[in-house]
């Protein structure tokens, strides 16, 4: 009895929380932390399987972290709608539409709603929330939140690919007994090959659920420095990232609506093209920037947008 009182107010926490952020048009799930050790497992068995390449060495080995604070008894998962964009470009008396993929955009904005709405939460059930660093798209399959496409991307029922996926640990009490999803991909994959056919790059894999890293041109698009001579330039599409394995995906049908964010001016393309550092535009421009998110690709804009001026 006094078990079943102690866990009342967390069912109660679980629901309210629930309806704040389906309330925003989110989704949500909570699975306990019990079930990290097989998340963990399965991330190194793909991870064997990657040829151990820069990217592999750069991004992959260390970066995620399966250690929780012991306090934490639940993962929540939390995914909210990221719609692909654009933005025009004026350069030299032309316009160019670049696409931004989904999470890119009101990336600072969207995370804090969700941190609001986990403190208001929280703090009337007398509960805690952590920070973690963990695969998120590999808990979120694994926990049948959502399914693996063959571009290595989550697809979520009604939002397609087109969310921001984010996890926190709780110590939300979260009933044992949770069963794993045993089923990653989506069955439509085996038989489709769309997104195999848009890139341009060969990053990704016919017969399983991978990426070549060293191949996918979102890698190139947002690390400093030339491009390699392979890529083309009428391979570019976007301003920061990739969308060609996305916007032709049928799992997307009907949810890939591209949508416009803002516009840079003549003036506002030449400043950023000769500026040094983020810190060298004028207030406006870098409130512009910010307001997207893209001011932490700062470094590699002034490259991307000559490459799409290119094509007009």
């Amino acid at each position: 009895m006094a078990g079943r009182k102690e866990d009342s107010p967390m069912s109660e926490a679980g629901a309210l929380l629930a309806e704040r952020i389906n309330g925003i048009g989110g989704r949500i799930k909570t699975v306990p932390a019990s079930i990290l050790p097989q998340v963990q497992k399965e991330w190194f068995r793909r991870l064997d399987r990657l040829e151990k390449t820069d990217m592999y060495n750069k991004m992959l080995k260390d970066y995620f972290d399966f250690s929780l604070e012991a306090d934490i008894k639940s993962l929540v998962i939390v995914a909210l709608p990221s719609p692909p964009c654009y933005i025009e470009i004026e350069w030299n008396s032309r316009t160019v539409e670049a696409d931004i993929p989904p999470v890119y955009v009101h990336r600072d904005q969207q995370l804090s709603e969700i941190k609001k709405i986990v403190r208001d939460v929280f703090e009337q059930y007398h509960l805690n929330s952590w920070p973690v660093v963990l695969p998120k798209k590999l808990l979120a399959a694994m926990s049948g939140f959502g399914r693996y496409g063959r571009n290595n991307l989550l697809y979520i029922e009604g939002m397609g690919s087109c969310h921001r996926l984010t996890v926190f640990g709780s110590d939300m009490i979260c009933p044992e007994g949770f069963e794993l999803a045993s089923d990653l991909e989506m069955d439509r994959c085996s038989k489709c090959g769309i997104c195999i056919k848009q890139c341009k790059t060969g990053a990704i894999c016919e017969n399983e659920v991978q990426i070549d890293a060293d191949k996918c041109l979102t890698f190139y698009n947002e690390t400093k420095g030339a491009m390699p001579e392979w890529i083309q330039d009428d391979w570019h599409n976007s301003l920061v990232g990739c969308t060609r394995c996305q916007e032709k995906c049928p799992a997307n049908k009907g949810m890939w609506n591209r949508k416009k964010v803002g516009k840079l001016s003549d003036d506002e393309t030449q400043a950023i093209m000769k500026a040094s550092a983020f810190d060298a535009l004028d207030a406006a421009l870098q409130d512009k920037l910010s307001g997207l998110s893209l001011d932490r690709y700062f470094d590699v804009l002034a490259r991307n947008i000559s490459l799409l001026v290119q094509r007009v």
